[in-house]
């Protein structure tokens, strides 16, 4: 099959547009939350300085070094969300649920039964949970661009004769053609022309001019967002004391990545005169792959009952993939008949695209005092500085357009946790609060939560926990995945429930 070669100019507007990863996607792979077994979550995730909790590893890998003894857990937990897009009264919260097995790690403690400065050698693994994806929004609102500026403005510079298929050639095979010769943006050229949002200003093959066939003064959008997957961390841990009030530790991080996001624009409200009456626009992408970081933690007792603690993780390489399926909808006039057609234009066609993202580190700092056997507060302060995302590349234009977007509108974030505990012979009752600044320069992506708990001590060397969270989120979400470049604040209340069961080996 043969296609007309496009020119030079257009080929590098085509390498601009070839990727359909944004500074949004890279923002979302960047951001942790609190989660973990039911006591860390239940002091607000504070445990910087203490350890002996399985979760405070993959904060501090010198936590591993507090357990005495060897040590298995795990953690099951269930969601409730409830989101809530902002601007408009048209707009419901969208309430879900969802549950997961969000931890489970052991320890191997090895006691140094000689006399020496290294007290002991613990060696350690555990899977946790550090963000959710999993969510649903719907946000109704009335805008002055529509869908069809989308399509034109991928369309202009376009040969007609690269939009049209040939004798015996199928729409999803000019589609995939497309994509694999010109890239993202000419395949959505591909859609707006077969799906009658655009019209050339010319039949001749050679035509690279188009017109819109919408008329409007504002449409309204109704924009579902269908989002899943997590992002879980892997750490492998050694940790040792030195004499009676040093740990250190190092984790050795692996990062897997699982997300997935469906959104589905409808578009209505056209003037009586216009070609177009009504428009949907689906866009799925999968993103998935894994990733490496490095911890180094220390914790020291200055006296009996107080413990400060510093901890790094370095930036985490992402290695990635991105699948994406997209399908139009468009519901039209077939001049001057004026009869009512819709148009669907589904390639059923996977676009398939590789990259590399590096989020940032981290530095925490945090301190506890120990008020005997009664119980224990505790505060981390920890500091992430979200303009050094970073898409890894040397020669993708539209990568570095990204990266410069992402230092322009990103800045650094600061997170405070703060946790008690009080103890009642075998009961223990555990509250805490978190709370992150925002990132965005412009712009509130800003979360908080309370936490509550108790823990149950078996005396057969196991202890039973149960925690709830209720966070606050804020959030401003992208339009662009689905052609329009705008976005929208939204607020979602989470109510998490957590339990555990943990056991010495």
């Amino acid at each position: 099959m043969k296609r007309n070669i496009i020119s030079v100019t257009l080929t590098l507007l085509i390498v601009f547009y070839s990727k359909a990863q944004t500074s949004q996607d890279a923002l979302n792979l960047s951001t942790y939350g609190v989660f973990g077994s039911s006591r860390y979550t239940s002091m607000g995730g504070a445990f910087g300085s203490l350890g002996g909790d399985l979760s405070s590893v993959s904060d501090n890998p010198a936590a591993g070094a507090v357990f005495l003894y060897s040590e298995m857990g795990l953690t099951f937990e269930v969601n409730f969300n409830n989101t809530l897009a902002i601007g408009d009264y048209r707009n419901i919260p969208v309430k879900t649920s969802f549950s997961d097995l969000s931890q489970f790690g052991f320890i191997f403690s090895l006691k140094n039964t000689s006399d020496g400065s290294i007290k002991r050698l613990n060696f350690g693994f555990n899977i946790q949970k550090v963000q959710d994806f999993k969510n649903n929004i719907n946000s109704v609102s009335s805008r002055k661009i529509g869908l069809d500026q989308f399509f034109l403005n991928n369309a202009q510079g376009i040969s007609l004769d690269n939009l049209m298929t040939k004798e015996n050639e199928t729409v999803s095979e000019l589609y995939n053609f497309l994509g694999n010769n010109y890239g993202y943006s000419v395949q959505q050229a591909f859609l707006g022309f077969n799906g009658y949002i655009i019209d050339p200003i010319s039949n001749e093959e050679k035509n690279t001019n188009y017109i819109s066939s919408a008329k409007y003064n504002q449409v309204d959008h109704d924009f579902y967002i269908d989002k899943t997957g997590d992002h879980k961390k892997y750490s492998f841990s050694i940790s040792t004391q030195y004499n009676n009030s040093i740990y250190m530790g190092l984790n050795l991080n692996s990062h897997k990545i699982f997300y997935q996001e469906i959104t589905d624009l409808t578009e209505s409200n056209y003037s009586v005169d216009s070609n177009i009456y009504l428009l949907r626009f689906n866009n799925e992408v999968l993103t998935y792959g894994r990733g490496f970081s490095a911890q180094l933690g220390i914790i020291a007792k200055i006296k009996n009952n107080l413990r400060l603690g510093f901890s790094y993780q370095s930036p985490t390489r992402l290695n990635l993939t991105e699948e994406s399926l997209q399908f139009l909808i468009s519901d039209h006039s077939d001049f001057p008949e004026e009869n009512l057609i819709r148009e669907v234009v589904d390639p059923q066609v996977i676009n398939t695209s590789k990259y590399k993202l590096s989020t940032p580190g981290k530095i925490s700092l945090s301190a506890s005092f120990i008020i005997g056997s009664k119980g224990l507060i505790s505060a981390e302060y920890s500091s992430k500085n979200y303009n050094n995302i970073n898409f890894i590349t040397n020669q993708n234009s539209y990568l570095r357009d990204l990266n410069k977007d992402l230092s322009s509108n990103h800045k650094k974030a600061s997170m405070l946790r703060l946790g008690g505990e009080m103890r009642l012979r075998e009961l223990s009752l555990r509250a805490g609060y978190y709370s992150e600044q925002s990132n965005l320069k412009n712009g509130d992506n800003s979360h908080s939560g309370i936490t509550f708990g108790i823990g149950y001590d078996l005396k057969n060397g196991s202890v039973l926990g149960i925690a709830i969270k209720k966070s606050d989120i804020n959030m401003i979400n992208s339009l662009s995945a689905s052609g329009i470049n705008d976005s929208f604040s939204a607020n979602n209340n989470l109510t998490s429930i957590m339990a555990s069961y943990n056991f010495k080996l």
